[in-house]
């Protein structure tokens, strides 16, 4: 027999790992069963490489769980912003109130307010309601500033899950009885401090300008942009005097047990017919769009993160194939089949994958939880937009990016091992050999 000819040893290859033990015969089974452990030992044999390859993996799944983290809490933390001092899960005012909502028309009230809260209270899916009653105005004070702002009446003790004001304080006092609380930019632009007085304008239920005279018992930060720099915080008794209002308010902010529920609280509801009740969805518009479907325009963003890093699993496997030529050549030779030198291949890509992107999505979680205590503070940053995103914002830490970000990489890493792998396999033995 020449064993100097490629083809020859090919077949002796073929002879040699099938054998018989017993009745039984044992054909290409001793690759099945080791090829793992091959993968494994050709990964070890070059660990700089492997190690290079991996990190790539590494920062692509650390990215993925980091950045969703961030944008799952600030599109919560913006969401829930927007819920708690503005819509609520279900806004309820007048219908031409919720026409010319954007101009704060003081005239379109409710008036009835019995009636609405006696449908709420009775209502099984209501958790709670608040009332609001919003008003442009202008501030005048002793100094000569003056500046417009955004009357915002509330009843505190009401409102500790939506606009706990006593947390909010940060100069003075969060009693409303004893005055208004201004937005601490505001006040900063009226120079102005807990004690001074000032005097609000605004125009009436019936037409006409009205102003009240009242101290300053507190400076609050909102937390959001546009509320520090025009907010001014007063009870309902003054701004009841104020605009010349009945016992009424403008808006009624409903928040319910479930917000899964939002469509079947409006649908249940029997409301005067000058009322209308709208959800939050349809009150933000094209904001309630976003927030849909955000998770679907941050998926394409996870996978193109990962496609990138993928690029490092072609390189590897490609240098690996041309450096492993003789290699390839001899396990044919001995018996290997094309398929199992496709297997070997993808599942030594699928294994650097499955290390580099497990640990970079362990790093990225245990990052977001750290975060998620400490909270990350973009005041400086955001100051001056007036989109709604709260200035600290706490990353999501959800276990579930985890796995997804765990099948992205480790699927893009064998679906990029498998072109090299397929070189591999087209490789024939005679040709392998000869390879210096």
């Amino acid at each position: 027999m020449d064993f100097f000819n490629p083809g020859t040893c090919f077949h002796f290859g073929r002879q040699l790992f099938s054998g018989k033990k017993g009745k039984e015969t044992i054909t290409g089974g001793v690759f099945e069963m080791d090829i793992k452990k091959l993968a494994f030992r050709n990964l070890l044999r070059n660990k700089r490489r492997t190690l290079l390859t991996a990190l790539s993996l590494f920062v692509s799944g650390f990215v993925i769980v980091t950045l969703h983290g961030y944008l799952r809490g600030a599109l919560d933390a913006s969401k829930e912003m927007i819920i708690k001092l503005d819509t609520g899960h279900v806004l309820i005012t007048t219908k031409e109130y919720f026409e010319r909502r954007i101009f704060l028309p003081q005239e379109e009230y409710i008036q009835d307010l019995d009636e609405v809260q006696k449908i709420l209270d009775n209502s099984k899916y209501v958790d709670f309601y608040a009332l609001r009653i919003k008003a442009g105005s202008m501030i005048f004070t002793k100094n000569g500033a003056t500046k417009p702002a955004y009357i915002f009446a509330i009843d505190p003790q009401k409102e500790k899950k939506t606009f706990d004001l006593s947390r909010k304080i940060v100069e003075g006092e969060n009693d409303l009885t004893k005055g208004g609380v201004l937005a601490i930019d505001l006040a900063r632009s009226l120079r102005v401090k807990p004690g001074d007085t000032i005097i609000i304008l605004s125009r009436s239920v019936y037409g006409g300008l009205s102003a009240i005279k009242i101290p300053i018992s507190g400076i609050a930060t909102i937390g959001y942009a546009a509320f520090d720099r025009s907010l001014v915080i007063l009870s309902f008794e003054n701004a009841r005097k104020l605009l010349k209002m009945a016992d009424g308010a403008h808006e009624i902010l409903v928040f319910l047990k479930k917000e899964g529920d939002i469509n079947k609280f409006i649908r249940s509801l029997k409301l005067p017919e000058n009322l209308v009740a709208k959800s939050y969805t349809f009150v933000l518009g094209g904001f309630a769009f976003f927030y849909k479907f955000a998770d679907i325009f941050y998926m394409a963003i996870y996978i193109l993160i990962t496609l990138l890093a993928a690029f490092a699993i072609v390189n590897t496997m490609t240098v690996a194939v041309f450096e492993r030529m003789r290699e390839i050549g001899t396990l044919k030779a001995l018996g290997m089949t094309d398929n199992e030198i496709f297997l070997l291949f993808g599942l030594e890509g699928t294994i650097i994958g499955t290390a580099g992107g497990l640990a970079g999505g362990l790093a990225g979680l245990f990052t977001n939880a750290i975060l998620h205590i400490k909270g990350m503070n973009f005041e400086s940053m955001i100051k001056g937009i007036e989109f709604p995103f709260p200035y600290v914002i706490r990353p999501s830490v959800n276990p579930w990016i985890l796995l997804i970000a765990f099948v992205i990489v480790t699927s893009m890493s064998f679906l990029a091992s498998t072109l090299p792998a397929l070189q591999a396999k087209k490789l024939l033995p005679q040709e392998a050999l000869r390879t210096l």
